[in-house]
């Protein structure tokens, strides 16, 4: 016969056996979930510059993602050549979109620019390349938590020599996490992309700089 005390002991015990398989390490909810997640990553400068050129317009061009990160889903590598979407996990739009919107908000207050453009049909003094080459969160066994980002970028005159190089640059950032999961993943490819804003903005000033000094 089954006690009152067992049958509460037994009901408790089940109780967090069921609990533990929506867990995810506090993070499975996101992985169990039916209903589709969608994330963003959204970097801002912050102020604006004080002041601006009179004469120096910038198109960007729509960064390239590589084809293995092309896909909205997020993208998790899980052994030394094998990765892995997680499904039910997206970015709210295309990669192609959303880094091509960040560089552009972000360069178009840093003052280096008078306009920053991404029409291709206007007219540009300067024109900006840029490529996502890495977008991935580390899940490997044996290794660190980390989100994974890596951009390269080109600038050219936008005139008909577009084979001159003026500034060929590039950044790779593992961003720490404490756990690979969709949502510290995002957080970490936030703070990489900032970062690499932050840096690219450093490279593009010395350029111009550079390019003034008599």
């Amino acid at each position: 016969m089954v006690t009152k005390q067992w049958r509460n002991l037994l009901v408790l015990t089940l109780l967090s056996v069921l609990t533990g398989c929506f867990s995810f390490g506090g993070g499975d909810k996101e992985a169990d979930s039916s209903q589709p997640r969608y994330y963003v990553i959204d970097v801002d400068r912050g102020y604006v510059a004080a002041h601006f050129p009179t004469d120096r317009v910038l198109r960007i061009k729509p960064v390239r993602v590589a084809p293995h990160y092309r896909t909205e889903s997020l993208v998790f590598r899980v052994d030394e050549n094998e990765y892995q979407q997680q499904a039910g996990h997206l970015l709210l739009v295309d990669p192609q979109t959303l880094f091509t919107s960040q560089l552009q908000r972000w360069l178009a207050k840093s003052g280096l620019f008078s306009v920053v453009i991404t029409d291709d049909s206007q007219p540009a003094d300067l024109v900006l390349e840029a490529a996502v080459t890495k977008l991935y969160g580390d899940a490997r066994s044996g290794y660190s938590p980390q989100a994974v980002l890596e951009m390269q970028f080109f600038m050219s005159p936008g005139d008909a020599d577009r084979s001159k190089m003026l500034l060929q640059t590039g950044f790779r950032v593992d961003a720490s996490i404490d756990q690979t999961t969709p949502s510290t993943v995002v957080t970490g490819w936030q703070n990489a992309l900032e970062e690499i804003l932050a840096t690219l903005e450093q490279d593009l000033s010395d350029y111009f700089d550079k390019a003034e000094t008599p």
